[in-house]
């Protein structure tokens, strides 16, 4: 069984999606008090930033189109680049946020490495 150019991007993707969160945790992440009176401050007296760990994926993800396109691009004809986008994009963001989630949930954070 021969494993086509589509197949690689998918699993790319996916792989791409689980190192995506965890760099969104490990680098935006931060001990979150959760009793009160400061409840949902981190413990340094930050606040928590999650629109720079979503920067991170989609970054992430129009990195890896651009790099897609200019290697394995090359093979698809051009009725058929739109599905270098497309292919990996469901799979990119529900393991994205699945490993961010657990991450999160599990309290690891760079700070506690």
């Amino acid at each position: 069984m021969t494993v086509s150019d589509l197949d690689k991007i998918f699993w790319l993707r996916a792989a791409l999606g689980v190192v995506g969160g965890s760099l969104s945790e490990l680098l935006t992440g931060c001990k979150v008090i959760v009793a009160a009176p400061q409840a949902g401050a981190c413990v340094d007296g930050l606040k928590p930033d999650y629109t720079t760990g979503v920067l991170i994926g989609v970054l992430l993800f129009l990195g890896s189109y651009y790099a897609l396109k200019g290697t394995i691009g090359k093979n698809f004809e051009k009725d058929q680049v739109g599905k270098i986008y497309t292919t990996g994009v469901g799979s990119y963001v529900l393991l994205f946020v699945f490993s961010w989630a657990l991450l999160f949930t599990l309290g690891v954070t760079y700070l506690n490495l």
